[in-house]
């Protein structure tokens, strides 16, 4: 098979590792692997001939390459070798760690999950998007804390929210219907923040948005969320509203964070579409 690897070359030396045995493991298992730059990847221009297209890194990077494309219809077949942080989509695709089982899982002959495109202002979401405390705490992540001890790094952040709070009113309005709430998290699969589970009816072939807004978002709101996610509860909060939409639009009277995919995506007001394009994984 024909691989586009694509990763950042100035990435941590450990997962430069990683990524150089996956090249072993491959190259050995008869597939031909091109390397390409994460920041400047094109797949038209870059590797018009490849079969699979890898990326190397996290859902942040994948957001990248994907959103870098000029012509998404020109992408191979995607797969997401996990070296990120909190690697969601990974998590949702079943793609192993491991050199070995990774290259067994893209062997095997599967059908392509096509994966319809959120586009949140105009920029790709790939797994998650949210507004509120989340987002705010993932504003106030330290990059070089976070390269030394990975997701870490957003419960530093957290902690540093909690002597002044944001509750911030949202007003939200999903196909016309308009409600209001302090916390909103648009969910494109089962995972969130890890193994932790907010929408068990979310996943990444979902034809609408779903999306998950808790009118109110204090301390204790967020530990019962936070409880929810991590007991794999099915049965959400009476208080919190749960809806599929095409189009949803947030907006608030004040500066409120956004997050798309683990980073950091400007500030409200959002518009967040089903485009109709998508990402054809392997």
């Amino acid at each position: 098979m024909r691989i586009a690897l694509v990763y950042n070359p100035g990435m941590a030396p450990r997962r430069l590792q990683r990524i150089a045995a996956l090249v072993r493991v491959l190259e050995t298992r008869g597939h031909g692997v091109s390397h390409h730059d994460s920041l400047t990847f094109d797949a038209p221009h870059d590797c018009p001939e490849a079969e699979l297209l890898c990326i190397a890194g996290g859902d942040g990077s994948a957001r990248l390459v994907i959103g870098n494309q000029r012509d998404l219809a020109a992408l191979p077949p995607v797969a997401i070798y996990p070296v990120g942080t909190i690697n969601l989509l990974a998590r949702e695709l079943d793609y192993p760690a491991d050199p070995m089982q990774f290259a067994t899982r893209i062997e095997a002959d599967r059908p392509l999950l096509h994966s319809p495109l959120v586009r949140l202002n105009g920029a790709p979401v790939l797994a998650c998007a949210s507004a509120g405390v989340d987002a705010q705490t993932v504003a106030g992540v330290s990059e070089a804390l976070k390269a030394r001890v990975g997701r870490i790094a957003y419960g530093a952040a957290l902690i540093g929210l909690l002597w002044r709070w944001p509750r911030t009113p949202l007003r939200i309005v999903a196909d016309g219907q308009t409600f209001t709430a302090e916390a909103a998290f648009v969910l494109r699969g089962r995972f969130y923040a890890g193994p932790w589970t907010l929408d068990p009816a979310a996943h990444l072939a979902h034809p609408r948005l779903r999306v998950l807004a808790l009118p109110r978002c204090r301390r204790r709101d967020l530990i019962a969320l936070g409880l929810y996610a991590v007991t794999g509860s099915r049965r959400a909060h009476p208080s919190w509203q749960v809806v599929e939409c095409e189009t949803l639009e947030i907006t608030s009277t004040a500066p409120v964070p956004v997050q798309a995919d683990g980073d950091a995506a400007g500030h409200l007001p959002a518009t967040v579409t089903l485009s109709d394009t998508g990402v054809r994984y392997a």
